[in-house]
Order: C-alpha cells, then structure tokens, then sequence
C-alpha cells in the first residue's frame, strides 16, 4: 500500500508534453514502431492499453497515433493524467476480457509491483498480439544507485534485460526484441542537456532502460 499512498503524494511532476518527456518517450515509441513493422504491423490500425499510465508521460504520445485507454492504480494520477479514456483499476487484475487489446504496455510500472509476474500474465491474457515492458536497468550503475536510495525504487534492483526477459517468458510470452536503451530521466534530466543527450542517445549496451516487446 505505501506504493499507492507514494503516487499520491502532491509534488511538481513534469507534464507530458515536456521536452524532457518528449526526448524519454519518443525513442521508445519509435522502436516499438520498427520493431512490430517487421511483423508486418501498421501502430495507427491497433488498439493500446496503457497500465500504470500514472499521468500520462507515455499515454498521451500513444493517443495521437492510436486507440488507447489508460489505466491506474492512483485516483489522483489519473486526474494528471490528459488521456481522455481512463478506468482506475489494479494491474494484477486488469478489468477487461481475454484479448481485448492488440498491445498492452507498461513503462515502469512492474518494479513497483509484489508480484510483477502476475501482472504480466494479466497483460498477456487482455492482450491480443503483443505485450511491451519497460524497466529501469539495474545493470546501469546510475540506475542502480537511484535504486537502491530511493525506498520506492528498489524493486528495481533486480530488473536486469535478464530479469526482464525471464518475466516474459515465464508469461508465456515469444520475445521478439529486447533493447537497453535511453539515457534521458523523465523528472530529473535538465532540459538544458537535451541538445547533447538527444546526439547520444538511443540503443546502448547498458542504457537507462530495458524494453522487451513480446507477442502472445
């Protein structure tokens, strides 16, 4: 419970049209783009759900392109949030029958979960095509750090691209990519660097994010 009661503490959170938010979502839509165009996939005809939306840094980018409906855990997330279809629901029962998405997401959502298993397989089970994960990468040192000193964050301390991918596959999910990627923080990065960061960014070997793209 202190999970919720955490993201319902008011604080000053950058809004979704950021810059900063704009340069740490838009890579990654762009590889889930490329990546499920190879199977073949055109974004703009599917339907998203986005779980553990919080409010909205990924949910309003994915509105723009196709159908989506967010959900969260947060009441007071959701009210941030500036998606128009939204439902407050847990990720470990998600309120949907079997296949009723063609992708079910979640960015940062699973380390802040007890049993991030049992959220996956929901995903899977609401999800008609593909389910995508993104986590922090514990094998990134910053990220560990951050990790580690932050109560909220340590779940994250043992979501390696190995943890990730075992979590998939246990889901009975087919990985079809898994990138570490990224170096811009949402909340913490100052829009000052972006010019630079946006030059370095992209796939790295140890990137501040792992992403698994997955198909039932």
């Amino acid at each position: 419970m202190h999970q919720k009661d955490f993201w319902e503490i008011p604080k000053k959170r950058r809004e979704p049209w950021h810059p900063v938010i704009q340069a740490f979502v838009q890579p990654k839509i762009e590889q889930i783009k490329a990546v499920l165009s190879q199977n073949g996939e055109d974004l703009c005809h599917l339907s998203l759900l986005d779980v553990g939306c919080g409010n909205g840094f990924f949910s309003y980018y994915f509105e723009k392109l196709l159908t989506t409906i967010c959900i969260d855990y947060s009441n007071f997330m959701l009210l941030l949030n500036p998606c128009e279809k939204k439902i407050c629901a847990s990720a470990t029962k998600l309120p949907f029958v079997d296949n009723s998405f063609d992708i079910v997401f979640c960015s940062n959502l699973l380390h802040h979960l007890e049993k991030p298993l049992l959220a996956v397989e929901e995903m899977r089970r609401v999800s008609r095509k593909y389910v995508v994960l993104s986590e922090p990468n514990a094998n990134n040192p910053l990220m560990f750090l951050n990790s580690l000193t932050v109560k909220e964050e340590r779940g994250a301390l043992k979501f390696s691209s190995t943890y990730l991918m075992d979590i998939a596959l246990s889901s009975k999910l087919t990985v079809i990519s898994l990138d570490s990627m990224g170096i811009v923080l949402p909340n913490k990065t100052p829009e000052v660097l972006l010019p630079l960061l946006k030059l370095l960014d992209g796939k790295l070997p140890i990137g501040f994010y792992n992403m698994v793209i997955a198909s039932k």
